[in-house]
């Protein structure tokens, strides 16, 4: 067997540790901690750990962000029933657990519906009623107790979401001082204001179709519900920055992305968290995922070729994908109409976004040839971008070799990446793993979530399935094994909770 300058890829220290690590390629802000030994460390050993073991597992590396004071992040969200609190929950988790942080969301809502209390009328959320609002503070404490248990279990950068109404400043300061009690645990306040009348009646549809309404009739549902805002709006206090001696840390959002404020949050998680939320919005578009047309190079089997030497199926394959996204213009309305060209910098992304406008059907007559001479101008149109950040993922020293070659000439190599597929990063100087890919797709998922236009991405498959698990909500592990055909248009379609998708195979 031939020898690889072969590097270990458990590279020591991660963006964040525990599940869903992230292995970083250069060791970037290490610092190691040392924990001197005391007599009253005795009192605190985990069961059947000794102090050496206890010792060894307190004396880590930290990753990026994960050594500070708060690093832990208790992310409260505020505001009144139907502002879009829980969409911006989904949103956040998909998020954040695609970057491989720890996170986890704790509904009040649920919680009562879970304690037997679903379809409690307006009346159940009424001041005057002590009985019910001491119920209702029993079932928010509850759940905000385990968050913060759920917080004390993770040892590195992680957010627990707290997801209920608090909109009292009460409610704020009790939550602030019961963080206070524990070490590393920051409250930060997501406030979500809304009053876009069109975005505010989809909201209410949407909440109509949760438990506390089933088989209730909609005209008196909506009655109730809208009963239940005008309660909550008497006792509403939106966030000050006085609040907590003017050291509250909060995000403020109006109408989902229209405005962003950002109050104290200088924290690794909450600014990370406070600009995803700047770029989001609910406008209605398409995502296209397309894999680049076949070439020369990918019939052999080559890893990490980069040619632009279009095959004939290649081609065929660009001239209906141009025509399927024009038949989709002609139908959409509004900015989606609109489309923008997202590539990489390899030959073979420029060709495929070339052949788009440039591609001819082999018989020019009939509707189908109108259809791609229409299809090809159009595309002459859309602006496109290209970033090295959508180029496929290094292969190393093994990029211009077939997958069998690897196989058969570094069997060890082979088996390193077969055990461990997400983690495993290719040897030698700019070699990847799908976790480094992901590291550098975060720019990229940010742009896709600010465009306001349907858009179009053109890539290798590692990167197609790094923004397709975003998209999907896929878990990290499951990443590396999602299939995506070659010549099929992968549609994504971003709703309030999840997204769509639809295939068009095109070959």
């Amino acid at each position: 067997h031939r020898k690889l300058g072969h590097r270990k890829t458990s590279i020591r220290g991660s963006l964040n540790s525990g599940p869903g690590s992230i292995p970083r390629k250069l060791p970037l802000m290490e610092r190691s901690v040392s924990f001197e030994h005391s007599e009253s460390d005795h009192d605190h050993l985990p069961e059947g750990h000794s102090m050496a073991e206890y010792l060894a597992q307190k004396r880590k590396v930290y990753g990026l962000g994960g050594f500070c004071t708060y690093n832990r992040v208790l992310l409260c969200m505020v505001g009144l029933p139907a502002r879009g609190k829980s969409y911006i929950t989904s949103m956040l988790q998909r998020y954040l657990r695609w970057t491989g942080f720890p996170v986890k969301d704790f509904n009040a809502g649920k919680l009562r519906r879970e304690e037997g209390m679903a379809g409690c009328d307006a009346n159940f959320f009424r001041t005057d009623d002590e009985e019910a609002a001491a119920r209702r503070e029993s079932l928010a404490s509850r759940c905000m107790a385990e968050a913060i248990a759920w917080l004390e279990s993770q040892n590195d950068v992680s957010v627990a979401i707290f997801d209920a109404t608090n909109t009292t400043k009460k409610r704020r300061r009790l939550i602030a001082d019961e963080c206070k009690k524990y070490v590393g645990i920051t409250p930060v306040f997501v406030e979500s204001i809304c009053n876009d009348p069109d975005v505010l009646e989809a909201n209410y549809k949407l909440k109509l179709g949760n438990d506390d309404y089933k088989n209730v009739d909609p005209v008196k549902a909506r009655a109730d519900f809208l009963e239940r805002v005008r309660l909550y709006e008497e006792r509403y206090e939106t966030i000050t920055d006085d609040e907590e001696d003017g050291r509250i840390r909060y995000i403020k959002l109006f109408n989902v992305g229209q405005k962003v404020v950002l109050h104290h949050c200088d924290g690794y998680a909450s600014s990370n968290i406070g600009f995803y939320l700047s770029n989001i919005h609910i406008t209605k578009r398409r995502i296209w995922l397309a894999r680049h047309a076949q070439t020369k190079d990918q019939q052999r089997g080559i890893l990490g070729s980069h040619s632009g030497k279009l095959t004939r199926q290649g081609k065929e394959y660009c001239r209906a994908l141009s025509a399927y996204v024009h038949k989709c213009t002609l139908e959409s309305e509004g900015e989606g109409k609109m489309v923008l060209v997202l590539i990489g910098t390899a030959p073979v992304h420029q060709a495929t976004s070339d052949a788009l406008s440039s591609a001819r059907p082999d018989s020019p007559g009939g509707p189908r040839g109108e259809l791609y001479a229409n299809a090809a101008e159009a595309a002459k149109s859309y602006p496109v971008m290209s970033t090295s950040l959508l180029n496929e993922l290094d292969g190393g020293d093994c990029n211009g070799m077939s997958y069998d070659q690897i196989q058969s000439e570094f069997p060890d190599v082979w088996k390193e990446r077969e055990e461990d597929k997400l983690n495993f990063r290719y040897p030698g100087a700019g070699g990847e793993s799908y976790v480094d890919v992901i590291n550098r797709l975060q720019p990229v998922i940010v742009e896709l979530e600010r465009h306001h236009s349907s858009i179009l991405v053109i890539s290798h498959l590692a990167v197609q399935r790094c923004i397709f698990a975003y998209f999907t909500g896929t878990p990290q592990e499951e990443l590396p094994y999602i299939d995506m055909d070659m010549h099929t248009l992968y549609e994504l379609h971003p709703g309030p909770f999840g997204t769509r998708v639809v295939n068009v195979p095109l070959g």
